[in-house]
């Protein structure tokens, strides 16, 4: 059967507004990647459109598919419900599969809400696609997760542009960077989080994420990775294995990689190990500078913690990316600026400042629902996390504070800790090269150039 895979034309600037699209990500789509090399295992013929980085239908008119299978995020709703219409235009008798976390979280309202969809995709797709083949029937595919990942083939990465692609632009140190998926799921109960791929976390073997690494040194001269899993020092042993095997085969010389953890899950021991192992960078979710509220969001953190984290990862000589979100759900005004005076206090290296933003699927969409109704966008279309620098409406402004306020606040958030002079000197000390210090020269001027009255 030919296949078509699509990831929806959501530009940089729909996403992260005009002036923060340059720092923004354009990351290869490594789902569709996944579902594609199993498809091509299997025999299928498969292509993959990208329409953040290709234009309309690259893939030529002489491939004709047999089945379309498109993700979707939330903010990414309504570029495929009329993406789907167009499509069942040219193709009727095409089945159209919908899958991806939106999907996944409101099926439901998914396939009432878009009827050229022919199916929705809960969960993992790799598995999930198999059954849209088959039988093909208007339905939900509910499907189970991959118990074991090294049952999955490698992401087929020759179907995609690569070199088109970008990571965050604070998660390189100057080169193309590419991400490996070393693990699923996530046992935490952070209430901003929909838990995706379960609690359960499985990781890939070492050997695996090794050939993996090793493919992409090989085929497309690598020298920054990033390891993504959503907490991958959860499982001290693997990471320790990793280790050991990064340093035995030499590529901790070759390589150097970044990662996102929890402050609570690493120790002095294993961050100097990881240096070791060629970790340059971690990132990790602060979220808020109240302790109130890191117990209301069920972070499971404290303050403290932080602290001694941070001393602790910057004594290994690992950089650090800290996360913050502004206007959680009861948050004062007082508390936003707590926030934003602890995130200088830290003096992460990098600083990412988001408006809360109560996704489908997760705890705070629920208490936001029955404790403040009315106050959730109804447009899918509201919910990106940079919605400062956006024309439109925010998708959440918590109870008594205005949306001006809010995106005030978010450009305020990144001018205060960036435009300090010891925050400056401290980023030209580590500058290695010209694109570097015209990064760091563009994003001071976008963040410079901002004007805020509310906050």
């Amino acid at each position: 059967m030919r296949v078509l895979l699509i990831n929806p034309p959501l530009t940089a600037e729909q996403r992260y507004g005009k002036d923060m699209a340059q720092f923004g990500p354009c990351s290869e789509p490594l789902g569709l990647a996944y579902v594609a090399g199993a498809l091509e295992q299997a025999g299928h013929e498969v292509r993959i459109w990208d329409g953040q980085v290709q234009p309309l239908m690259w893939f030529a008119p002489s491939f004709t598919p047999q089945l379309i299978g498109i993700t979707m995020n939330t903010p990414s709703y309504d570029v495929v419900k009329k993406l789907s219409a167009t499509l069942k235009k040219s193709w009727p008798d095409v089945p159209i599969v919908l899958g991806g976390p939106h999907p996944t979280v409101r099926p439901e309202d998914t396939l009432r809400d878009i009827p050229e969809a022919d199916v929705v995709v809960k969960g993992e797709g790799e598995k999930a696609i198999f059954d849209a083949i088959n039988k093909g029937s208007y339905r939900f595919v509910a499907s189970t997760a991959t118990g074991d990942l090294d049952t999955l083939p490698l992401p087929a990465r020759h179907l995609l542009p690569m070199k088109q692609y970008q990571i965050t632009a604070s998660r390189n140190k100057g080169h193309h960077a590419y991400t490996v998926i070393v693990a699923r799921g996530c046992p935490f109960n952070c209430a901003f989080c929909c838990r995706l791929h379960g609690r359960k976390v499985r990781f890939h073997s070492i050997d695996r994420v090794i050939q993996e690494i090793e493919l992409l040194v090989r085929d497309y001269d690598a020298k920054e990775i990033n390891l993504e899993a959503d907490t991958i020092t959860v499982n001290r042993n693997w990471v320790y294995s990793l280790c050991d095997a990064l340093i035995s085969s030499g590529l901790n010389h070759r390589i150097s990689w970044t990662c996102e953890s929890r402050v609570d899950t690493v120790d002095e021991a294993m961050l100097r190990y990881m240096k070791l192992a060629g970790c340059w960078q971690i990132s990790y979710g602060v979220e808020t500078g109240t302790q109130r509220l890191l117990d209301f969001i069920k972070k499971g953190i404290t303050l403290e913690q932080v602290r001694e984290t941070f001393r602790a990862t910057k004594k290994a000589g690992i950089n650090i990316r800290a996360f913050f979100m502004l206007g959680i759900p009861t948050e004062t005004r007082e508390e936003s600026y707590a926030t934003i005076r602890f995130a200088r206090q830290l003096r992460a290296n990098w600083s990412q400042f988001t408006l809360c933003t109560p996704f489908p699927g997760t705890a705070l969409q629920e208490w936001v629902s029955t404790n403040e109704p009315g106050k959730l966008s109804r447009n899918w279309g509201d919910f990106k996390t940079h919605g400062g620098w956006i024309t439109g409406n925010l998708a959440y402004t918590p109870k008594g504070r205005t949306q001006s306020e809010m995106k005030a606040l978010q450009k305020r958030a990144y001018r205060s800790v960036y435009l300090r002079p010891g925050r400056v000197w401290a980023y030209l000390a580590k500058v290695r090269s010209f694109r570097q210090l015209w990064q760091g020269f563009k994003g001071a001027w976008v963040v410079a150039k901002t004007r805020f009255s509310h906050a």
